[in-house]
């Protein structure tokens, strides 16, 4: 059985971050989206019935990726179903990659750490062009990913907080913030390369946190790269804690 606060972490970020195309397969969700993220192209495997014996499912998860020119992948956490999905995957010759961190903080804490109200930031529920200059055209996405994304975005419609920080007039520093209460979940977060090591990033936690506070959110929660020693330093230095861990398993190349 789950641990049900890690399985309630797990679904309320799945619907944070909606892919174009989700399919389901019993409990298991095939998500697609031109390329567009791991998380946003990756089967999220949870809990629910399925007739299927697990190796029709893999067949059927790898036809469906297949049919999108892409190689099936999985995302892997403690909350995944079949408890031994990550071995039996590990047998099929999936390759692990890009380990992650689940953190999680109080909404209070996080107020009464990050960085606070002296700089310039704010989180607001529409998407400010500025704000997508910063995060879409001058972040990690390149050519077709940055509409993909923008799409993304705007399935969040009445959901999302986009919070920036400006450094001399410009935006420097970005964030976007999911309520599902009593959590909100923090992604996509930016800080352009030459404003650095200003506390920027603090800010944005910090408009995020009150933009959190104001609909009611207790608790926060983050996904951050293990091996992004930086991010987490800041991220435990204003409240967060890891929670647990997931990682993701890629269909191998055809031998």
């Amino acid at each position: 059985m789950a641990d049900p606060e890690i399985l309630a972490i797990e679904r309320i970020a799945f619907d944070a971050w909606p892919a174009a195309e989700v399919r389901a397969l019993g409990g298991w969700r095939l998500r697609f989206n031109r390329g567009v993220t791991n998380r946003g192209c990756s089967v999220w495997p949870g809990p629910g019935p399925c007739d299927a014996p697990l190796v029709e499912r893999f067949a059927a998860v790898e036809r469906f990726y297949a049919e999108r020119e892409a190689k099936a992948c999985y995302q892997l956490s403690p909350a995944s179903d079949p408890p031994d999905l990550d071995v039996a995957l590990a047998a099929r010759g999936y390759e692990v990659f890009s380990p992650v961190s689940v953190e999680v903080a109080e909404v209070s804490s996080v107020l009464g750490l990050a960085e606070p109200r002296e700089l310039d930031a704010t989180c607001s529920d529409t998407l400010p062009e500025a704000w997508f200059d910063v995060s879409g055209r001058r972040g990690r996405f390149r050519g077709e990913a940055v509409l993909v994304y923008r799409a993304l975005l705007e399935r969040l419609h009445g959901r999302a907080g986009f919070a920036l920080a400006k450094a001399g007039g410009q935006v420097a520093a970005v964030g976007l913030a999911v309520a599902a209460p009593p959590w909100v979940g923090v992604f996509s977060m930016l800080t352009l390369e030459s404003y650095r090591r200003q506390r920027l990033a603090e800010a944005v936690l910090s408009a995020i946190a009150r933009w959190a506070d104001e609909r009611g959110a207790e608790r926060m929660y983050l996904q951050v790269e293990l091996e992004n020693a930086p991010a987490r330093s800041l991220y435990a230095r204003v409240g967060f804690r890891p929670r647990y861990a997931y990682h993701y398993r890629r269909q191998p190349e055809p031998s």
